[in-house]
């Protein structure tokens, strides 16, 4: 008999889910707040829609392998592939100071292939694709009421209720995922049952987004399809980005304590643009139109809820995606790191079954903990020792010391973007072969020049 499952949330992690469990011989019921849109349209429940999205090469891959063929319909529906040997000159990568080798070629570029598209229109292909299986339903205009449990120490449902008619029913499943993102209701839910909270770590962002949608008069008069830079000084950032049948994504990206008059007007995005754009490109989009309003998006930081770390938990119950860990989404990992939860999620069913959720969510901990630490803000000096102060100087002068050196170098720059996307580890960047190379750029910059 075919395991009944129901997944909490239709956006990229719930749809990844669903998938997953799926091919586990699951049938699959996805609850859905939202009514859904049958075109690729932005919609309530992902307020971040409108803004520019960088999936990450990882991600790509790891989307693919669980739903085969959606890179295929993305690039059918005019999606941007970047996945030549010559990447440096489709992107434009910069980190204060620091540029990028763009002029050789890479030696693995398939590896760090990019597709590019808006995310209403990555979620439409990608919830195709997915509600196209016959084990796979949606419930969309639901709300989650509760959980159900039947037997001490499992879960063994839901309630969703009808947002138009108020008609209540009871989903009985073997499996919960919880997909729901950042408002998730599972630490109240479960406390509800007489589970204790799980701890939470936190930092603040306080971030905003503002992104436009734009077309460009002559967009082959620069060669770039996607910009990301992070100005000196490290106040925000911004990127342009090409999306599917032409259309452009425009983003500033700041914390809301910037001084700066927020943008009114494509007008304002332009002028704001040209502080970090390249100039070539900055004097291309100078003649854009506006396609959409500027969208407005505030975020106040990032949540692990750390269920890892729960003293008990029941079974028929998971959590992936932003609902189990959201991140600062100005670096761009977050459907990514979806991705990678689902995957754990996959392997985990096969290994597992529908039990042991510590021994998922222990697993999942070793892919959360080394981005988290990237994304957090450095404690306060008064919380660190001597030691660890010493520590950090050290990294972070090794750290510019390489970003230096990758701009005329190729190795090192694939090595860091491979890092970036997740292809290979941060460990990976004192590889005894980099550091040499870094040591031998410094060395010849340091040579007094010979005149001739």
């Amino acid at each position: 008999m075919t395991a009944h499952a129901v997944v909490l949330g239709a956006g990229i992690a719930g749809l990844l889910a669903a998938a997953a469990l799926a091919d586990s011989a699951h049938h699959v019921t996805i609850v859905e707040r939202d009514q859904l849109p049958d075109s690729p349209s932005p919609r309530r429940g992902i307020p971040q829609g409108p803004h520019l999205h960088s999936v990450l090469s990882k991600g790509w891959q790891t989307i693919e392998e669980l739903v085969p063929g959606v890179l295929d319909d993305l690039v059918a529906v005019g999606a941007q592939v970047l996945d030549d040997a010559k990447l440096g000159a489709r992107m434009h990568l910069q980190n204060g100071p620091y540029g990028f080798n763009r002029t050789d070629d890479l030696t693995d570029p398939a590896a760090l292939a990019h597709y590019l598209v808006t995310r209403p229109q990555l979620e439409y292909v990608l919830r195709r694709r997915v509600t196209d299986r016959s084990a796979v339903t949606v419930a969309d205009g639901q709300d989650v009421g509760e959980f159900v449990v039947c037997r001490p120490g499992r879960i063994s449902g839901v309630t969703v209720t009808d947002r138009q008619t108020g008609t209540t029913r009871v989903l009985d499943a073997e499996l919960i995922v919880d997909a729901s993102g950042r408002a998730t209701r599972t630490p109240l839910l479960l406390e509800q049952l007489g589970y204790p909270r799980p701890p939470q770590r936190t930092f603040r962002a306080r971030g905003v987004y503002y992104s436009q949608h734009l077309a460009i008069g002559d967009q082959n008069a620069f060669p770039e399809r996607l910009v990301l830079v992070i100005p000196s000084g490290g106040t925000g950032r911004g990127g342009l980005i090409a999306c599917e049948r032409g259309t452009w994504t425009l983003t500033i990206a700041t914390r809301d304590d910037d001084a700066k008059r927020a943008p009114e007007s494509l007008t304002d995005m332009l002028t704001r643009a040209e502080s970090f754009m390249p100039a070539h490109v900055a004097a291309a989009i100078r003649d854009a139109r506006a396609l959409s309003d500027i969208a407005v998006y505030r975020y106040p930081g990032g949540t692990w809820h750390r269920y890892d770390r729960a003293a008990h938990l029941p079974d028929g119950l998971l959590v992936v995606g932003d609902a189990l860990c959201c991140l600062d989404p100005i670096h761009g990992q977050g459907i990514t790191m979806a991705a990678r939860h689902v995957h754990a999620l996959r392997q985990h069913l096969g290994a597992h079954g529908l039990g042991n959720p510590q021994a998922f969510y222990r697993s999942l901990t070793e892919i959360i903990a080394p981005v988290w630490a990237t994304n957090k803000p450095p404690a306060p000096r008064r919380h660190t020792s001597i030691t660890e102060r010493a520590q950090r100087r050290a990294l972070r002068w090794t750290q510019h010391q390489i970003l230096a050196a990758a701009g005329d170098d190729i190795v090192i720059t694939e090595q860091l973007v491979r890092i970036v996307n997740m292809i290979d580890s941060p460990r990976r960047l004192f590889d005894p072969r980099i550091l040499a190379r870094v040591a031998a750029h410094h060395a010849r910059r340091a040579l007094p020049s010979r005149s001739i």
